[in-house]
């Protein structure tokens, strides 16, 4: 009896050892496979933050294009500098530029997109495009920002086990178009050039004026005065 109990004991405590380096094998496969999901959970946790403040830069520019400058150009100026400035707060997320590690956004524009094919494309329908209203009155303009948001941590990243996330690093398929529409207010050199118009097609044309007698088809437009209230 004592001798089969020593036998039985033997005997599990050889399985025992030969089950060992399964053990071993089954905790590297585990281990290895927990960080490689923890790396593609912080991949993807990193880039939404990143997004978020990709979107805070693009909103924050076109509110600068929005506010009201001498002309058109110096407000798109002036988001262009605003951009610069933000971006460059964030070098390692969205370091403007293709030497960037992780993140790069770029190819900033601030303009009215109902021309532009990387806005169009998205809106097939011409009267979304135009922005008309169902008595086909034009609304707002699609003014605002634009920047495109490239997530190359995401691109590049291998999973263990699983392999690369992107079939092609290379591809576009993590290239993401931002927008931020706000409407501009109109420059003083469009306000001026508003009134101008004002003066010689609404103005000059008629005969007289609230019932009066003045003639101001042959008015000097020198002698007219436009009031600069940023009212137009």
């Amino acid at each position: 009896m004592n001798s089969l109990f020593q036998s039985s004991f033997k005997k599990k405590k050889s399985n025992s050892k030969g089950n060992a380096g399964f053990i071993v094998a089954d905790f590297i496969f585990s281990f290895v496979l927990c960080l490689g999901v923890g790396i593609f959970i912080f991949g993807l946790t990193f880039s939404l933050a990143t997004i978020e403040i990709a979107q805070y830069i693009v909103w924050s520019s076109s509110r600068a294009y929005a506010s009201a400058n001498e002309s058109e150009a110096l407000a798109r100026a002036a988001a262009q500098n605003k951009f610069r400035n933000l971006t460059a707060q964030f070098p390692l997320l969205t370091g403007s530029g293709a030497d960037s590690p992780w993140f790069v956004l770029d190819d900033f524009t601030a303009q009215d997109h109902k021309g532009d094919p990387r806005f169009t494309s998205y809106v097939p329908n011409a009267d979304d495009r135009n922005n008309l209203d169902a008595a086909r009155e034009s609304r707002q303009p699609w003014t605002g920002a634009s920047a495109q948001l490239y997530l190359k941590l995401f691109s590049s990243m291998r999973v263990p086990f699983l392999g690369n996330v992107s079939e092609n690093p290379n591809s576009d398929e993590f290239k993401f178009r931002l927008f931020a529409f706000i409407i501009r207010n109109p420059s003083a050199e469009e306000c001026r050039a508003f009134f101008d118009m004002r003066f010689t097609q609404g103005i000059r044309p008629l005969d007289t004026f609230n019932g009066g007698s003045a003639n101001f088809r042959n008015a000097d437009p020198n002698k007219y005065s436009s009031p600069e209230d940023n009212g137009c």
